[in-house]
C-alpha cells in the first residue's frame, strides 16, 4: 500500500488536523496563541492543520488539553465537527 501525504497505515491525519483547526477557531485562538499555550511553534500547528505532518501522541494529548477536548475528539471527530471543519476550509 502506497502512503500519501497525511496518511499513515490507512489513517487519514487530515481529519485530525481539520479537527484541531476547527476547535482552535471555535475558541477564537490564532495558531500562534495555540502554539504558545502548548509550548510549540506556529509552523507545527500549521503542518498539523493542513495534514502535512501528524502530531506525536504526547503532542496530541497537549493539543487536546489546550483545546479543552479529548484526544478521541481529535482522532475521531464527529460528523458535525467534520462538516464545520470543511466549511472553514472553504473560507477565502
Amino acid at each position: 500500500m502506497e502512503l500519501k501525504a497525511g496518511q499513515k497505515q490507512g489513517y487519514d491525519w487530515k481529519e485530525t488536523g481539520r479537527a484541531i483547526g476547527f476547535y482552535r477557531r471555535s475558541l477564537h485562538l490564532s495558531m500562534d496563541e495555540l502554539a504558545k499555550k502548548m509550548g510549540a511553534v506556529v509552523s507545527t500547528i500549521s503542518f498539523w492543520e493542513r495534514g502535512i505532518k501528524e502530531p506525536k501522541i504526547s503532542s496530541l494529548v497537549a493539543t487536546a488539553e489546550a483545546l479543552g477536548v479529548s484526544e478521541m475528539d481529535l482522532l475521531h471527530p464527529s460528523e458535525e465537527v467534520k462538516k464545520w471543519a470543511n466549511m472553514y476550509l472553504q473560507e477565502p
